[in-house]
């Protein structure tokens, strides 16, 4: 479900990491990730569910108007998320951005 969401943004997207042969050349891209699961249990019975996911945004170039659209993606597809600041990674010259869904 949240592949869909992703998806929508045209921007390559992938579970864990990219495979060499398919690695985008350049940022942006997303990589998305589980992050377990929220439960809502009593009397021994589970009555509500839903996974969590950690998705990132790499960027070499701020963007705001990509940020937008992701966010106004996951909200739209019913995805609440908490957003990191701007992380830069020196070892690959690029920045992340932690969305916690």
């Amino acid at each position: 479900m949240i592949f869909e969401t992703l998806q929508k943004l045209n921007i390559p997207c992938v579970y864990s990491h990219f495979k060499d042969k398919d690695a985008p050349k350049e940022p942006p891209y997303i990589v998305y990730i589980g992050n377990g699961q929220d439960t809502f249990e009593a009397d021994d019975t589970f009555y509500h569910t839903r996974n969590r996911y950690q998705v990132e945004y790499y960027f070499t170039k701020k963007d705001e108007t990509i940020e937008a659209a992701i966010e106004s993606q996951l909200l739209a597809d019913g995805f609440l998320y908490e957003k990191s600041e701007d992380v830069f990674i020196e070892e690959e010259n690029v920045f992340v951005i932690y969305y916690l869904i």
